[in-house]
């Protein structure tokens, strides 16, 4: 399914930003947007993050504008123990009334769990790549975190 122009987009959310609020960072491809993740302040930002409970945590995200999939990396905890909370948006048909008859398009969020900076670096090539079988098979393997329709606050 394309939807859009084949390009990625990125956009910042720092600790202690409204839900709905975004920096937006334009056009990216997975070498610039790696040595962003590498360089992003994360235990800084989560530091920060525990002063805003009822905040954002630091969050980075990716816009497939082709596939309209978004993929983004979030960090909780503090200095000593933390780890990443990834988020992957995809287009998703759900049945209507009681599950009978027609289905609609939503946007759907399934939320995983690893500590592992590898993996979410491995996860970030896959996505850049349009390998979704491999980034959803791996992606899964992960611990859950919650699934729901998707809000896309931050758009």
């Amino acid at each position: 399914m394309t939807t859009g122009p084949d390009k990625f987009t990125w956009n910042v959310q720092l600790a202690g930003y409204n839900h709905d609020q975004a920096d937006q960072r334009g056009e990216t491809d997975y070498q610039n947007f790696i040595q962003e993740f590498d360089s992003f302040p994360w235990l800084d930002q989560i530091e920060k993050a525990s002063q805003y409970p009822d905040k954002v945590s630091p969050t980075i995200s990716i816009k497939d504008l082709k596939t309209g999939k978004d993929f983004w990396i979030s960090m909780s905890g503090d200095r000593t123990n933390h780890g990443y909370i990834i988020g992957y948006i995809y287009p998703k048909e759900k049945k209507v009334f009681l599950g009978l008859g027609k289905t609609k398009q939503i946007r759907w969020l399934e939320m995983r769990l690893t500590e592992d900076t590898q993996t979410v670096r491995e996860l970030t090539k896959l996505f850049f790549d349009r390998n979704y079988d491999s980034f959803e098979s791996k992606i899964r393997k992960l611990e859950d975190f919650g699934q729901m329709q998707a809000a896309d606050l931050a758009d």
